[in-house]
């Protein structure tokens, strides 16, 4: 036993395991169950589930996601990430669980922009006299990419923190509790050695949250939810301390299953975000994290709807609300093989008056918006059971009323999908 449970312990370190968020939340048999099904590997009483993903396989007709009339750079790009997921149930009252993802950036030309990063984290939950579910977990979570929509390219972005839970549940699947967590985000330009780097001095921050969160079941597994919470932004550079700031936001859907013909989550919401400087502007609105997918016979059919705020890593602007909408339609032309195409529109809006370098000089942009479209289509192979290969013609496009943010990007590529 203490064999095992030094390598298991040693394990954890290395690796890591999901985490913690607002409209996620699992009851602790429905994960329990889910883990026993999926994790048919087993290494003494670990169970392991394995991933390799293979993404952006292909022809980039714009890296750099730069304005129509500059320098436009194409490159042939990969993207590498083996992943391995761990869980040790201990009993019918605790899972232990890790997962560790490498993952390598390739790029033919702009040997800059390659990159290795990894990810980890260890978990741990547990039952406590049938009702109580306590849950934990440390994470160091890292990529290169773009992590938001106003990025012109790829740059490596790090959270590294914790969050825990603490949950009444009942035998039907009903839960409430609180939850908390507590991290650091961190940016770096991997393409550049100057030491100035403008998205760390500008993003660089500390989040520092907590939420109440209550799951009603319905139907078979679906459920209702709402969550409440308050978040706290504390930004690491003295200079941009203006940033700082805090939000309440009030949300509520409904969560369908795992699996099934329905899958995914609606959920809507307020939010009220308030810098801790009086002379930035506030916001108010609503907010949204709907992604649903339905599959009817020969179609499968996905729709999505997402708005929020998302700091700006310009100096001159502080927050810009990033809104759009999804569609998107997979025809199965026969069990193993499809046609996917989707759509999507949105637009990125800049409260506040920020400048901007047109090329000769800074000029005021009194209310900034920038408008993106992107469009994909290609077919999948089923290779065997849920996992397919798939090729894709992707073109983005992006047009702005400040000077420079006009963006046409084209991508020609292969991947691989575990939701066939």
């Amino acid at each position: 036993r203490s064999v095992w449970l030094g390598a298991v312990l040693g394990l954890l370190v290395a690796l890591g395991g999901a985490r913690l968020s607002g409209q996620s939340y699992r009851n602790f048999r429905e994960e329990y169950d889910g883990i026993k099904e999926r994790a048919r590997l087993r290494l003494g009483p670990l169970r392991i589930i394995p991933e390799f993903r293979l993404s952006e396989v292909g022809y980039d007709s714009n890296v750099y996601f730069r304005d129509e009339a500059g320098e436009v750079v194409p490159d042939f790009t990969a993207t590498f990430s083996p992943e391995v997921r761990g869980y040790w149930l201990v009993g019918s009252s605790i899972i232990l669980s890790a997962m560790g993802n490498p993952e390598f950036l390739f790029y033919a030309k702009e040997k800059g922009l390659r990159a290795f990063t990894n990810s980890f984290a260890s978990s741990l939950r547990l039952l406590v006299l049938r009702s109580f579910s306590l849950s934990a977990d440390y994470h160091v979570l890292s990529h290169v990419r773009r992590a938001t929509s106003e990025l012109e390219q790829r740059i490596q972005d790090t959270v590294k923190g914790g969050t825990a839970g603490f949950f009444f549940e009942t035998p039907r699947g009903t839960a409430a509790g609180l939850t908390g967590s507590l991290e650091d985000f961190r940016y770096e330009d991997v393409a550049s050695d100057v030491p100035d780097d403008i998205y760390a001095r500008a993003l660089d921050r500390r989040e520092t949250s907590a939420a109440f969160e209550a799951y009603y079941r319905v139907f078979s597994r679906s459920a209702f939810f709402v969550t409440a919470g308050y978040s706290r932004y504390d930004f690491v550079f003295p200079e941009f301390a203006w940033r700082d700031g805090s939000s309440l936001e009030l949300s509520g859907g409904l969560r369908f299953p795992l699996a099934g013909r329905a899958r995914g989550t609606v959920s809507l919401g307020w939010r009220s975000f308030r810098p801790g400087s009086d002379e930035r502007k506030a916001f108010q609105g609503l907010v949204a994290a709907t992604d649903v997918t339905f599959r009817a016979g020969r179609f499968g059919l996905n729709f999505g709807y997402s708005r929020d705020i998302v700091f700006s890593y310009m100096q001159s602007a502080y927050y810009y609300v990033d809104g759009g909408v999804r569609a998107g339609l997979s025809i199965y032309l026969t069990p193993s093989f499809r046609i996917d195409g989707s759509f999507q529109s949105g637009t990125m809006s800049y409260p506040e008056p920020q400048e901007v370098w047109d090329g000769t000089g800074l000029v005021l942009i009194d209310s900034r918006r920038d408008a993106q479209r992107n469009f994909s289509v290609g077919p999948v192979l089923r290779i065997t059971g849920r996992v397919g290969l798939g090729l894709t013609y992707n073109f983005y496009r992006r047009t702005s009323n400040a000077p420079g943010f006009d963006v046409r990007r084209d991508f020609v590529g292969a991947f691989l999908t575990y939701e066939f």
